[in-house]
């Protein structure tokens, strides 16, 4: 826990030091800026034990300028829902704050419509419902 603690101070260093105003009105965001798609399922908190490294649907996101769509495809089925999102940064870990605008199955959520996502050690995206004894979803930034 300590090393992604010292990653995330790391990171705001540099930001920090190379970055130019515009910078400064976006923070982490463009880091998330593009699309990602879900690589990894773990399905318990043995993650060598249970992970499978084809998901069995495809999911992707894709963040820009504070508003994201996150699309599943599963059984021949597209389902697609949006929303607005906010950077989260505590002093273990940064990441998203998502709101969508409707309910939906897809929507990765222990109880409402909001839905967070983290940032891993290797630059993933995990989401958080892990904390509901849910799967954790790994997506890899690919655009």
């Amino acid at each position: 826990m300590k090393k992604i603690g010292l990653l995330v101070v790391l990171m705001i260093s540099l930001i920090a030091c190379s970055s130019d105003d515009n910078d400064k009105e976006t923070g982490f965001t463009t880091i998330y800026e593009g699309k990602w798609e879900l690589t990894q399922m773990i399905t318990n908190f043995n993650p060598a034990a249970n992970s499978v490294d084809t998901p069995q649907w495809k999911e992707t996101y894709s963040f820009s300028n504070g508003k994201f769509t996150k699309t599943r495809i599963k059984d021949n089925k597209t389902t697609t829902v949006s929303g607005t999102y906010t950077e989260v940064v505590t002093s273990s870990e940064f990441g998203l704050e998502l709101v969508y605008k409707e309910s939906s199955d897809i929507v990765g959520s222990c109880t409402s419509l909001k839905e967070n996502l983290s940032v891993n050690s290797l630059g993933k995206l995990n989401n958080s419902l892990r904390n509901c004894d849910g799967p954790m979803f790994v997506y890899t930034k690919i655009k």
